[in-house]
């Protein structure tokens, strides 16, 4: 009775039932066992299918259940019964739906029309929720014997080809039937594996993009057989299943991308056809735009993609072809690893659009020929490698020589640009060199830097000759270099075939060498040395030369920490010992007139200038005679925001060295002169003494720019008074006579201050147009206990007495003073007894208070001016 109603049930569905018994182990559902329907509105439920029957199912055409690209709900359906009383239930079935690529997979067991179990693994899900996990869709279900099952699985895919390949296998057959296919696809990922690493080093050691272009493609048809096997996402990305919806056809597009890039690189196409050339930079674009299309979108482009793949696994090889016609070796190594990768391609391609049947074969066909492809490829890749070597091999054969050739005339021109050409000596870049190597030594804790130049080495040039001036300094070097030999602590800068050098040409006429391991004191003493040494006459061509020399100094670390600063600070040296007519200077920042804080503070000047950062003091000077006060200095102040106040003998000598002293004495005579209309109107009348620069005499206009600011101020230049030193008048004295005839003739009174420091005669002061001389402070602060000072005061005075010249003291800072010069007759005087000079506010009110007792000049206990009466 059972037999018959089985029998009944299979006879309705219209399919024959599987039968399973204890010798089955595997079954490949064929046709014979299927029944499909593809439901194209996604409409049907089990529950529909169940209560339809077999109204929805057709038999299957071909082994396996193969619809192409669909978006389709598709159901396949078969009937087993298991006929083995000594299978236990609890011993599952593993159904095997061999197609990885599906989205949705639902599996319905059921008996007597009712769903019995019910499982859910598609690929839209995570790994980790399926039942078994595995690369394929495997799902164990339970049989209990001699019941008939209906099996229902409904698949879904997005647009993409659908297969449904079933097996039921026993667990024991199942897991030997993975081993097999673990090792066998283990082999197949080893070997791409390996050509990566393979191909990574040949690119890492030849260079070539073509090597990275085969990497990636073959990275990406390693990536798209992860897919299409199930592996990756089995072992890569389970918990990520949207990443299945790109890891075939993203990949795919760039191993198409890749793979054009590196025939064209490693074929060379554009040297065979630049048609050819553009045409692979044309479909790169398209397989750019496929995954931007397809990244940006939310088509699938399965077939487009499948298409696309297809076309240009036909495009490549025929361009292939084309070029190994002309001559591409490479090109036959490609276009055989092309065809075997084609074959497999083709046949794959054919059976996702259902032309072909889905097999073993046309399923594996692409990575069998993905694995030849490789191996060809890296076979042609290898292939280059050693023709490249051949050809460089003989290259470098034919320029071995040439190479030789070329390092002897590098070392001759190393030689020159590091030696001069006349003394043979290093110069001043490689004693930078040698010095930066003493300083990196932690041996060295300290070493000076010398400088030696010889002062009248032109004389020989110009009386014997350049050439005899030439074969004099060779001389005097080589003098130099075997006294620097007999001094032990001169370090030798150049070991060579003919002995040692000690010295380094540094410029001209001036050279350097080091001394190592002593201190500045000891270091002075060998310069000296080697001065008197260079100094001594010496004979050539039967003349007696005397040569003289100066000598520089800058020690490590004190004078500098690196070979730049050290050879300026030497050279800052020698240019204070030749000003000075010395024969040894030491670098010290109080003679480098080119440090840091002064470049900074000329720029910062000109800003001051211009804003009217700067002040004015006043000095009172008094009439010795009378008391009154007849006029005051005008001095200029600078509060430095940063550095606070800055002694005007340190940015005027800057200022007179660039020019600024220009707009600086303009500024201080538009001011003063603003100042002395003010004190006019307030009714003093005093002058006001300004001190100009020698450079302010070098401006042809400089009288006119005085006058134009007297006019616009509305003041007489009758009550200004500009102040020159002695020694800026002697600068230049005819044109400096000149122009204060200029200033006279505008009615500019003229003084000497400083006088007696400096160089001028008698006979030439005479000549000036000058109404006062003004005595040296150094010659008045110590006139009350020195009896020189008050000689030469005296002295001072009658002269300037004798000239109609009116005197004028400095630096009275006592009474004692103050009377001497009363008794000597002085005109007028000032200093700190008196008044300290004083901004203008306050000198305005002292002033007032001075004006109003008519003060006599005395001194309180703390040795400051008081007014008396």
């Amino acid at each position: 009775m059972t037999w018959a109603v089985l029998s009944l049930s299979s006879w309705a569905y219209g399919f024959e039932p599987l039968q399973l018994d204890s010798h089955t182990g595997e079954v490949n559902l064929s046709p014979v066992y299927l029944g499909v329907y593809e439901d194209t509105e996604a409409a049907l439920s089990i529950r529909d299918v169940l209560t339809k029957g077999n109204e929805y199912f057709s038999p299957v055409e071909n082994d396996i259940i193969n619809l192409g690209h669909s978006s389709s709900s598709v159901w396949a359906t078969f009937t087993v019964i298991d006929n083995d009383p000594q299978h236990l239930s609890e011993t599952p079935w593993l159904l095997e739906i061999g197609y990885p690529q599906l989205k949705r997979v639902n599996i319905y067991v059921v008996a007597d029309q009712k769903v019995v179990q019910e499982y859910n693994i598609g690929y839209g899900l995570p790994m980790e929720q399926r039942e078994l996990p595995h690369r394929l869709f495997v799902q164990p279900i339970l049989l209990e014997p001699q019941v008939e099952y209906q099996v229902y699985v409904n698949v879904m895919r997005k647009n993409g080809s659908i297969q449904l390949p079933l097996k039921l296998y026993r667990p024991s057959i199942f897991l030997q039937y993975e081993l097999s296919n673990n090792y066998i696809f283990g082999m197949l990922f080893g070997i791409m594996g390996a050509m990566i690493i393979y191909n990574l080093y040949l690119c890492l050691s030849v260079g070539s993009r073509a090597y990275f272009y085969y990497i990636l493609y073959i990275a990406s048809a390693m990536i798209s057989f992860l897919m299409t096997t199930g592996y990756g996402y089995y072992f890569i990305w389970p918990r990520y299943p949207v990443l299945n919806e790109y890891m075939l056809q993203l990949p795919t597009c760039v191993g198409v991308i890749t793979g054009m890039l590196f025939v064209r690189h490693f074929i060379d196409v554009k040297r065979c056809y630049i048609f050819l050339d553009r045409l692979i930079s044309w479909i790169v674009y398209v397989g750019f735009g496929l995954i931007l299309f397809r990244l940006l979108t939310p088509y699938f482009l399965s077939e487009t993609i499948t298409l696309y793949v297809g076309a240009m696994s036909i495009v490549m090889p025929v361009m292939t072809y084309m070029c190994w016609r002309k001559g591409s070796r490479p090109a036959g190594f490609f276009l055989l690893g092309w065809a075997m990768l084609f074959v497999g391609v083709f046949l794959y391609t054919l059976s996702l659009l259902a032309v072909l049947p889905s097999n073993s074969i046309t399923n594996n066909a692409v990575f069998v020929g993905a694995a030849m492809e490789t191996l060809l490829l890296s076979l042609g890749l290898a292939d280059r490698i050693n023709s490249e070597r051949k050809q460089k091999y003989s290259a470098l054969q034919s320029q071995h020589e040439t190479v030789l050739r070329l390092q002897e005339a590098e070392q001759r021109l190393m030689h020159r640009a590091l030696h001069s050409g006349i003394t043979g000596l290093p110069n001043r870049t490689f004693l930078k060199t040698q010095i930066e190597m003493l300083v990196s030594s932690a041996l060295q804790t300290q070493f000076s830097v010398v400088l030696l130049n010889l002062n009248n080495f032109h004389e020989f040039n110009k009386t014997l000759g350049h050439s005899n001036g030439d074969a004099i300094l060779y001389l005097a070097t080589q003098r130099m270099n075997a006294a620097c030999e007999k001094e032990g602590k001169v370090v030798a800068l150049e070991r060579h075939s003919a002995g040692v050098h000690f010295l380094a040409g540094v410029e001209g006429v001036t050279f350097a060498l080091m001394l190592s391991d002593c201190g500045v004191p000891e270091a002075q003493q060998v310069a000296l040395r080697l001065l008197r040494d260079l100094e001594r006459p010496f004979e050539y061509q039967g003349l007696a030369l005397d040569i003289d020399a100066t000598a520089s100094m800058a020690c490590y670390p004190e004078h500098g920490t690196n070979s730049e600063n050290l050879i300026r600070n030497a050279h800052i040296a020698l240019e204070a010992a030749e000003s000075s007519n010395e024969k040894l200077a030491v670098y010290s920042q109080q003679i480098d007139p080119y440090n840091e804080r002064r470049i900074s503070l000329l720029g910062e000047l000109r800003h001051a200038i211009e804003s009217d950062q700067l002040q004015l003091y006043f000095q009172p000077q008094i009439s010795l005679k009378t008391n009154k006060v007849e006029g005051a200095e005008v001095l200029i102040r600078w509060i430095h925001p940063e550095y606070g106040f800055i002694p005007p003998d340190e940015f005027i000598p800057l200022a007179e060295r660039t020019g600024v002293i220009h707009a600086l004495t303009y500024w201080i005579c538009r001011h003063a002169f603003q100042i002395k209309s003010s004190l006019t109107r307030q009714g003093f009348d005093i002058a006001l003494s300004i001190n100009i620069s020698a450079r302010n005499l070098q401006d042809a206009e400089f009288s006119q720019k005085i006058q134009l600011l007297a006019d616009e101020e509305n003041i007489s230049l009758q009550d200004i008074v500009m102040e020159l030193t002695e020694t800026a008048v002697m600068t230049d004295p005819d044109h400096a006579l000149k122009m204060m005839s200029e200033l006279n003739e505008a009615g500019i009174r003229l003084s000497i201050d400083d006088f007696g420091t400096g160089y001028s005669s008698l006979s030439y002061l005479k000549r000036l147009p000058v109404n006062e001389i003004k005595i040296d402070r150094s010659f008045v602060m110590d006139m009350a206990t020195s009896g020189d000072d008050q000689l030469l005061v005296r002295t001072t005075l009658s002269m300037g007495h004798n000239l109609s010249l009116v005197v004028v003291a400095e630096g009275i800072e006592d009474a004692p003073t103050l009377d001497l010069l009363k008794a000597m007759g002085c005109d007028l005087a000032q200093g700190y007894h008196i008044a300290r000079p004083m901004p203008v506010d306050a000198f305005y009110k002292w002033l007032g208070d001075y004006v109003a007792v008519l003060p006599d000049i005395d001194t309180d206990s703390s040795g400051s001016a008081c007014l008396d009466g």
